[in-house]
């Protein structure tokens, strides 16, 4: 499996150019609106043709998506990427109390980790609390030249959902970034929700809200 955090190409910078105006009117414009739902979502690995229907929907560069919706008790959201995509999900949330920044991370495992006064702590992997989510699915193994290599299915979707409970509030300050993404000869792409959002700056994320 390769490494995730890679840097964006220059063909990627130019590509984002143009939802990122998009993005700029739509924040200015105030919080977007998380669309709320009657029905849970199933952590399926899927989303379309069902209840993510409903859901509020961001589209990224190389047909990657996210989409967002809300119940009274979670927050859900989904990334969604192409079918040669492997399709990794970085979230973001700022805590609205303790002004922590928590991030979730779901690829072949699933963490969380938190920023304090100190620094990004370790991540909790597989220490779950208050929070699901679709990983990427073990696919067996492969031979390669040096020995065998474990499998990862491609083309499923990322899904987390995190109840709202964790977070005080109506409105969240958040981050996306949707990675593993095929783009311009990589297969190592990334694509960020603000597109220039950075993870140590809050003042660069979005505010999202719950619609009643």
């Amino acid at each position: 499996m390769k490494p995730l955090s890679t840097l964006l190409t220059a063909g990627v910078f130019l590509a984002l150019s143009a939802y990122d105006t998009t993005i700029s009117k739509t924040r200015a414009s105030g919080p977007i609106i998380i669309n709320t739902t009657d029905t849970a979502a199933l952590l399926d690995g899927r989303c379309g043709g069902d209840e993510w229907d409903i859901a509020t929907k961001i589209n990224l560069p190389a047909q990657a998506s996210v989409y967002l919706m809300h119940d009274k008790h979670y927050f859900y959201l989904c990334a969604t990427g192409k079918a040669e995509d492997f399709t990794a999900l970085n979230l973001y949330i700022e805590h609205g109390e303790t002004g922590h920044l928590h991030q979730f991370h779901l690829s072949a495992q699933m963490g969380e980790r938190v920023r304090t006064d100190e620094g990004w702590g370790p991540s909790a992997t597989w220490d779950i609390k208050d929070y699901a989510g679709f990983w990427v699915p073990f696919f067996g193994t492969e031979k390669t030249e040096n020995g065998r290599r474990l499998k990862f299915a491609l083309g499923t979707h990322r899904q987390i959902q995190v109840s709202r409970n964790k977070f005080v509030g109506d409105i969240w300050n958040m981050m996306i970034g949707v990675s593993g993404i095929n783009h311009k000869g990589s297969d190592e792409a990334e694509f960020l929700y603000p597109a220039k959002a950075i993870a140590d700056d809050r003042s660069t994320w979005a505010k999202f809200s719950f619609s009643k």
